[in-house]
């Protein structure tokens, strides 16, 4: 068994480890057990069961994916910036709850475990792991949207949940793997430098990008849209370069007779030396040289054309409505918002908030299920909403508190009416239930 005394004389992969059994004994009260007696789980029911040897070695981090110098580039469009703010921000930052149907064929709204309302233990009051593991953590929102763009980008977003407790929910902290470190062989996991040792089951929570799945991994907008997000580098290059010399491109022609190659590269070279850079200035020639500037290629000419078709690409590569791009043009931007936010919500956040209510329904009972609040989304104007409000508490399918609820107000209290004494000069005031 290993003690928190331990950790000073364990090796640093053994420390980790025994840090995260201490999560474990914290939690449940429990010791941990490095062998396997017969009947152990019966006549020791406070001892864990850890497994034989010290397995694979606990990676405490949270990568953010990418890790490469060309998924880095990809990442710095500002189209990538806004299509992964506009699905993993937002389905990261929408309320998530857990629902469990009841024999009576109604939905009961569950607490939300810890373990997916504050998965790396970030409160002061859920920090149960030693102090001698130094690491940074994420919010409950940080955590989630780093998970969902991991999946985004690249295919597939990796949860590790070292620690269950006795009825198999996560025990906080939580951590998460990047997708290149992980390998899926022979329906097992297997992390980069764990050696041949898979990762215990029921220890990734895995999220799985665009179909179609093959070996257990996803698909992602970075990998397999790479042509099209290296046609808008280019053009950003493009771009840059074009207005990055204070010069327009041109041709200098000289009425020398004669005029020599070396003549000819060493007037160029004076030429860009006092006239090249991003300053414009005054160029003063002889007779016999002349400067033609050409202001537009025919390149040029379609660089604004060729920066909105690769936006159009780049909006259905990650499924987003081509307006949220500010592509002009586009017939839909003559609809009002509420439509746009139906479409938005039914097209683009609806398959991947499935995806992860599906990943993360695994995580709890039969009957129970995750749900991600979508429909405020579709909010329309304050009198629309209102006057929606009226016909469905008239027809009895809503209740005033519930609209409170949708509307982000309080609930007031119940009062229980008192009959009103004549002879009293002042009507009593309502008493609380």
């Amino acid at each position: 068994m290993v003690s928190v005394t331990d950790l000073a004389v364990l090796g640093p992969k053994l420390a980790l480890r025994a840090a995260v059994n201490i999560v474990r004994a914290t939690d449940w009260g429990r010791d941990v057990l490095h062998n396997a007696p017969d009947g152990w789980e019966v006549d020791q029911p406070w001892l864990w069961y850890m497994g034989p040897g010290d397995g694979p070695p606990v990676q405490f981090s949270n990568p953010l994916p990418p890790d490469d110098s060309r998924i880095y580039g990809f990442a710095a469009l500002p189209g990538v910036t806004r299509c992964t703010s506009l699905i993993a921000s937002t389905l990261g930052g929408l309320p998530w709850q857990v629902l469990r149907g009841t024999p009576e064929g109604d939905v009961e709204h569950m607490r939300q475990p810890a373990w997916l309302d504050d998965p790396q233990a970030l409160r002061l009051d859920g920090r149960v792991v030693s102090a001698s593991v130094d690491d940074v953590r994420l919010s409950s929102v940080e955590f989630w949207t780093q998970w969902i763009t991991a999946a985004l980008w690249l295919g597939d977003g990796f949860v590790y949940a070292p620690i269950r407790n006795a009825d198999g929910e996560p025990v906080p902290p939580l951590w998460q793997f990047h997708p290149s470190k992980v390998t899926v062989k022979e329906g097992h996991y297997f992390i980069e430098g764990a050696g041949e040792e898979p990762l215990p089951t029921g220890s990734v929570i895995h999220l799985r990008g665009e179909p179609p799945y093959g070996d257990g991994r996803g698909n992602g907008v970075l990998t397999r849209h790479a042509a099209t997000l290296g046609l808008g580098l280019t053009i950003n290059g493009y771009e840059s370069g074009m207005y990055h010399s204070g010069v327009p491109a041109g041709f200098l022609t000289s009425s020398q007779p004669n005029l020599q190659e070396e003549e000819a590269d060493a007037l160029k070279s004076k030429w860009m030396e006092a006239h090249g850079s991003t300053k414009r200035s005054i160029a003063v020639l002889n007779a016999t040289t002349a400067f033609t500037p050409i202001q537009f290629t025919p390149v040029d000419s379609a660089l604004d054309e060729a920066k909105q078709w690769n936006l159009r690409d780049l909006a259905m590569a990650f499924g987003c409505p081509p307006y949220m791009l500010g592509v002009p043009g586009d017939t839909s931007t003559y609809a009002n918002i509420e439509s746009r936010m139906i479409e938005f919500r039914m097209f683009t956040l609806l398959p991947w908030s499935r995806r992860i209510e599906s990943t993360l329904d695994a995580e709890f009972p039969k009957g129970t299920t995750v749900k991600i609040k979508t429909a405020g989304l579709e909010r329309a104007d304050t009198k629309t909403r209102y006057e929606s409000y009226k016909l469905a508490i008239e027809g009895g399918w809503m209740t005033p508190e519930e609209v409170r609820a949708l509307e982000d107000l309080a609930l007031r209290p119940p009062f229980v009416a008192i009959a009103r004494d004549e002879n009293q000069d002042q009507e009593p005031e309502g008493v609380p239930a």
